[in-house]
C-alpha cells in the first residue's frame, strides 16, 4: 500500500479514483510518517545539543566549599539604609495619586523598602531595548 501511496502522490489524477476509506488510510499514513519522521529528528537534536553542552564545558559545576565573604570595607559617604531621600516620598505618592486617580493628600506612605531585581538579564535588556524603541 505504501508503494501505491507515494505513486498515487506523485499522480493526483489518481488520488481522484481511490475510494473513502483508501483515502482515509492514505492520510493515516501519511501523518503517522510525519509525526514519526518529526520525532525522530527532535530526538537527535535533543542528543546533539546534550553532546554540543558537553563539549563546550558549560556543565553546572558543584562548589567545592563555600565562598569567604570579602573583607568589609567603610564607606563614609553613604546614608544609612534605614534613611530615605527626602525626594523620593513626595514623588512615589504624587505617582501613586496619579494612577489612583486621587490628590496626593489621601494618600499615605507608610514605608518604602527597595525590591531587589531577581530577572534574568536578558529580560532587562529586552526590556530597556523596548524602552529605546518606544522614542
Amino acid at each position: 500500500m505504501e508503494t501505491d501511496l507515494l505513486t498515487a502522490f506523485a499522480d493526483p489524477e489518481k488520488l481522484k479514483d481511490f475510494t473513502t476509506t483508501q483515502r482515509l488510510w492514505a492520510g493515516l499514513v501519511t501523518t503517522i510518517l510525519g509525526m514519526g519522521i518529526t520525532f525522530v529528528v527532535l530526538v537527535v537534536l535533543q542528543f546533539v545539543t546534550g553532546l554540543f553542552e558537553r563539549l563546550s564545558g558549560t556543565e553546572k559545576k558543584q562548589p567545592t566549599s563555600p565562598p569567604t565573604p570579602a573583607p568589609a570595607v567603610e564607606k563614609t559617604d553613604e546614608k544609612p539604609a534605614s534613611r530615605t531621600d527626602d525626594e523620593l516620598v513626595p514623588v512615589i505618592s504624587a505617582s501613586v495619586a496619579m494612577m489612583l486617580e486621587t490628590s496626593a493628600g489621601n494618600i499615605v506612605i507608610r514605608d518604602i523598602r527597595k525590591v531587589e531585581d531577581t530577572s534574568p538579564t536578558w529580560k532587562r535588556a529586552g526590556i530597556v531595548e523596548q524602552m529605546q524603541n518606544r522614542f
